[in-house]
């Protein structure tokens, strides 16, 4: 009944190196929790949140309405939640935001649409980030032991 050879779909490659492991197609509703290690693409509707190890890239007819945590993302489509990301976010010309964006990088397409707060931040670890506060504090405390000093004088 089915001659031939069964015929392989293509695969879609993100860069020379990576492939997209999970596509979210068009018409599709997930809700739920989306937690994934691979590169997902979504063209449908996810209502919930979602956590990717990998790189999100959202179609122009994907629709996000949660939050999202990811190393990158690509918006060309429609977000509804808070983003934070460790590494790039790119919004492009027909990508929407409506939430709060936690990134190391952003590059805005002309035309894209953010409304929300919008945080930058440097790839320093927490621990970086603590010895400086601490290292802060030590030099309040010595500049309040100076001035107990020159009180007692």
């Amino acid at each position: 009944m089915f001659k031939g050879k069964k015929e392989e779909q293509p695969v879609i490659r993100v860069s020379k190196t990576e492939t997209i492991g999970t596509l979210i197609g068009q018409g599709t509703v997930f809700k739920g929790t989306l937690t994934t290690k691979e590169t997902v693409r979504i063209d449908g509707l996810i209502k919930g949140e979602i956590h990717s190890e990998e790189h999100l890239i959202i179609g122009e007819t994907g629709r996000i309405e949660g939050n999202i945590t990811s190393q990158s993302v690509l918006n060309a489509g429609y977000i509804h939640g808070n983003v934070t990301i460790d590494e790039r976010l790119e919004i492009t010309s027909t990508g929407v935001i409506i939430g709060d964006i936690v990134t190391n990088a952003l590059i805005v397409e002309e035309g894209a649409s953010f409304k929300g707060n919008c945080q930058m931040q440097s790839m320093i670890s927490k621990k970086d980030e603590t010895a400086a506060e601490e290292a802060a504090g030590k030099d309040k405390d010595v500049e309040e032991m100076s001035a107990d000093v020159e009180k007692e004088k």
